[in-house]
């Protein structure tokens, strides 16, 4: 197993808070859920698996780590959530102090031999000198992902991202959302883009007398408009899309903006 496909970026939070041990479960359903591969999946059952594995002990150990986990029916595969509280949760810790490191894994049933591993690998990795503290200091949830992977060894945390890069092209009709995407793409560790400017086909045919009449732009309809191009990985796509609509609501009904993903099958210099 991969851990750099399995930790889900838009399932990171650096800014995760809750009142008590309860609400933080509900949240980790909650974040966990923003992973497509469980959509279909209610938080209620998250919740209640997850619940269900701390009532058999709790998984706050010391040092501010906790490692909530619960396996579940019908999932395929694994899922990691990374989550760190500033202010640290009360979680029944083995130190009776508060838990400011939340890895929650999830895993298919029946799969025991690697939800271990998985366990025994995410332990191993916290425990290393001088992880807590940075993953504590992190600011951005990819700054988080990618503090975490650093530490990761070469078994089942292995980083490969070979053959992994797309291209995002977002269609923008709208110039006032660019600043919301721009903070997103920050968010994500997106820093480099290009943005060419654009006319909408019916401002073209505006334009020929054939079809003069036709097109009417006294309205706020604008005739332009941006289309922004990025290179990413494929585990930053879905992220990205979860940070957007988080923002515009479902892009299905959203009209000033439209995403497409394709394979990059040659990039140099950039």
């Amino acid at each position: 197993m991969n851990l750099s496909e399995i930790i889900k970026l838009e399932c990171c939070d650096v800014d995760f808070q809750a009142e008590d041990k309860d609400q933080a479960l509900h949240k980790l359903a909650t974040l966990l859920r923003r992973s497509s591969e469980l959509r279909d999946m209610s938080e209620e059952i998250i919740y209640g698996a997850l619940k269900a594995r701390e009532n058999m002990g709790s998984t706050g150990f010391d040092r501010g780590i906790a490692i909530p986990h619960c396996q579940l029916e019908g999932l395929e595969n694994f899922i990691i959530s990374i989550a760190v509280s500033k202010k640290g949760i009360h979680f029944d810790s083995l130190d009776k102090k508060k838990t400011r490191i939340f890895v929650t894994i999830i895993g298919p049933k029946g799969n025991s031999s690697e939800h271990l591993k998985l366990l025994a690998s995410t332990s191993h990795i916290l425990k290393e000198p001088g992880v807590v503290e940075n993953l504590i200091q992190t600011n951005t949830k990819i700054s988080l992902y990618e503090e975490f992977l650093r530490n990761a060894d070469n078994g089942v945390g292995k980083i490969t991202h070979k053959g992994q890069d797309k291209l995002m092209i977002l269609i923008v009709k709208d110039e006032n959302i660019l600043q919301d995407i721009t903070e997103v793409f920050v968010e994500y560790g997106v820093q480099e883009s290009t943005i060419i400017d654009t006319q909408q086909m019916e401002n073209l045919l505006s334009n020929v007398p054939l079809f003069m009449g036709f097109f009417n732009f006294t309205g706020d309809k604008n005739p332009t408009s941006k289309i922004i191009m990025v290179k990413i990985t494929k585990e930053h796509i879905n992220a990205i899309i979860k940070g957007l609509e988080d923002i515009f609501g479902d892009l299905d009904s959203f009209s000033d903006l439209g995403i497409m993903v394709l394979d990059l099958f040659f990039s140099k210099g950039f």
